[in-house]
């Protein structure tokens, strides 16, 4: 059968043995050459194993190249650790493996596309509380470059408190530049958190349960029985009082 142009072919449907010369050049001699000759060989039956689990899929999230990679590596791992000597087949000592790899790689990645999908979703929430209607003074005339430098610094100090709770790939909070720069990010970042313990009950829960603990708007409202614009309202509150403290503190420079 096929799924989305995938073939996926019968449960019978198994390669050749290879020749023993290859599994013994392998075992005995380590010879690469051997194992890469092995690793061909068995190729078509990892991706069948990778185009069964393709086509059982609970989610549609990954493409069929990712569960092959994760076959292809489960392969791998096999053929470095058979041993013919043991007399079972190596499909059935191989499936295992293979099997296990594609489960274990698609939960992580799937695991690590959601975490990509809720940070996204966070930061343009804070945007929006940012760039809400109405300049930080009221009674002040708007300037629109002044809410630009409102808005950046806010969405600048947002990656900072998130700090390292939860790595993604790519993301800014990543560990970057010298170790002098680490240690001098992981001082401001302490610092800043102290200026958070400042801030009034109701804005320090909502940056902590936001930044601390990845929790989105829409829940924190949920749990506190308000609305998520409400609770959009406090977050750009709470960071304009950050900037207001960080004003009195000489290693933390947010204002402009």
């Amino acid at each position: 059968m096929t799924s989305e142009g995938v073939t996926v072919e019968g449960p019978d449907v198994l390669p050749a043995q290879a020749p023993a010369g290859l599994w013994d050049d392998w075992t005995s001699r380590a010879d690469e050459a051997a194992r890469q000759q092995l690793l061909a060989h068995y190729g078509g039956f990892a991706r069948m194993l990778a185009a069964r689990a393709f086509a059982n899929r609970f989610s549609r999230e990954l493409e069929f190249d990712d569960y092959l990679q994760f076959a292809l590596l489960g392969l791998l791992e096999a053929v470095n650790r058979f041993d013919p000597a043991r007399g079972v087949p190596f499909e059935a000592f191989a499936s295992r493996r293979i099997n296990g790899a594609v489960l274990s790689g698609v939960e992580t990645l799937s695991e690590k596309q959601a975490q990509i999908s809720a940070r996204s979703q966070a930061r343009k929430d804070r945007a929006r509380s940012l760039a809400r209607d109405g300049a930080p003074d009221p009674h002040a005339p708007p300037d629109p470059l002044q809410r630009l430098a409102d808005i950046a610094i806010g969405l600048a100090l947002g990656v900072m408190l998130e700090g390292a709770t939860v790595y993604v790939s790519g993301d800014p909070s990543d560990s970057t530049g010298t170790p002098y720069d680490r240690i001098e990010i992981a001082q401001l970042r302490a610092r800043l958190r102290r200026l958070v313990d400042q801030l009034p009950e109701q804005e320090r829960r909502v940056l902590h349960h936001h930044y601390y603990q990845q929790v989105p708007f829409d829940e924190i409202a949920r749990e506190a029985g308000l609305s998520k614009g409400r609770i959009s309202q406090i977050h750009h509150a709470a960071l304009r009082r950050l900037r207001q403290l960080s004003a009195d503190d000489d290693n933390v420079l947010l204002v402009t």
